[in-house]
C-alpha cells in the first residue's frame, strides 16, 4: 500500500460485538480475486424485514453502527473492513472499495434472500463516499449519510488551504454521481464539525433534487456524531418510514400512516 493511501485510510479502531438482544452477529468472508474481505452480519432472531449495508468512516470500527441495532430490531446489518485494512487482504483504491461495496451489497441480498429494494445503504464521513457511489449503481430502498461530503479534494483544502489535485490518489467526487442516486436520502450532519462542515455537505445535495430528509445535531461534532440519541431516533424514523411504503407496496389495500 502506498504511503499516501495509508495515510489516507489509516488503521481501523477494534471491533466491537456488541450482546444484541434481537439479533445473532456472526463473522463472514467474502473471496473476490485475490482479495478477501472480513466482516460481520447481524441477523434478527425473528422477521428480516430489510437489511443495511455499513460503510464506516476513516479509522472507525465498521461495528460502530450495530450501537443502533435496539432500533433495527427486523433489519440484518452487514459490515465489513475494507480491503486491505483490518483482517481484510488486498490493496485499497477508491476504484477497488467501490467495486468491493457492490460485491458486498450483492451477497448481502443473496444471503438474506431480500431484494436491493429492501436493503437501505449506509455511509459515515468517508464511507459516504462509497456509499454514494454504490447506490448511483444499484436502486437501493435508501441511503443514509452521515457528515457526507461533495468532495474528498475539498474537504483536504477546507483544513489544509491549497492542496495540489494530483496528489489525492481517491478523489471520491461524490457531487459527480450524486446525481444518479435514485432512492431517497436521509443526511445527518453536526453542526460545529470542522472535520467536514455543513458547507461541504450543502453543496453536495446542491447537485441533487430527489427526497431528502436533513437531521443536523446542535453542537454536533464529527467524532461522537453517533452517540448523539437524536441520530438514533433519525435513523429509527427514517428506517420506520421505509418499511411501511415497502409494505403498502406489497399490499396497497393498506394505506400508509
Amino acid at each position: 500500500m502506498s504511503l499516501r493511501r495509508k495515510l489516507l485510510y489509516g488503521k481501523p479502531k477494534a471491533p466491537i460485538l456488541p450482546v444484541a438482544e434481537h439479533h445473532q452477529i456472526r463473522d463472514f468472508s467474502i473471496q473476490i480475486g485475490a482479495a478477501t474481505l472480513h466482516g460481520w452480519l447481524a441477523l434478527p432472531r425473528g422477521e428480516i424485514a430489510g437489511a443495511i449495508l455499513y460503510f464506516n468512516g476513516r479509522r472507525e470500527s465498521p461495528t460502530t453502527i450495530f450501537r443502533f441495532l435496539g432500533v433495527m430490531k427486523h433489519q440484518a446489518v452487514a459490515v465489513f473492513n475494507y480491503r486491505g485494512l483490518g483482517p481484510s487482504s488486498g490493496e485499497p483504491s477508491e476504484k477497488t472499495l467501490v467495486s468491493d461495496g457492490l460485491h458486498v451489497l450483492d451477497w448481502l441480498s443473496a444471503e438474506t434472500q431480500l431484494p436491493l429494494s429492501s436493503i437501505v445503504i449506509v455511509g459515515r464521513s468517508l464511507g459516504s463516499g462509497i456509499a454514494v457511489q454504490v447506490c448511483a449503481m444499484r436502486e437501493t430502498a435508501g441511503l443514509i449519510l452521515i457528515s457526507p461530503f461533495d468532495s474528498l479534494l475539498n474537504v483536504i483544502r477546507q483544513r489544509l488551504g491549497f492542496f495540489p489535485n494530483f496528489l489525492l490518489q481517491d478523489k471520491f467526487n461524490s457531487a459527480q454521481f450524486i446525481q444518479q442516486v435514485s432512492c431517497r436520502i436521509l443526511s445527518i450532519t453536526g453542526s460545529c464539525d470542522t472535520t467536514i462542515p455543513t458547507e461541504l455537505t450543502d453543496a453536495l445535495f446542491q447537485r441533487w433534487d430527489g427526497e431528502l430528509t436533513e437531521h443536523e445535531v446542535l453542537q454536533g461534532r464529527h467524532r461522537g456524531l453517533l452517540r448523539h440519541p437524536c441520530v438514533e431516533n433519525a435513523v429509527a424514523l427514517f428506517l420506520d418510514r421505509l418499511i411501511d411504503e415497502q409494505s403498502v407496496a406489497r399490499n396497497p389495500q393498506k394505506v400508509a400512516p
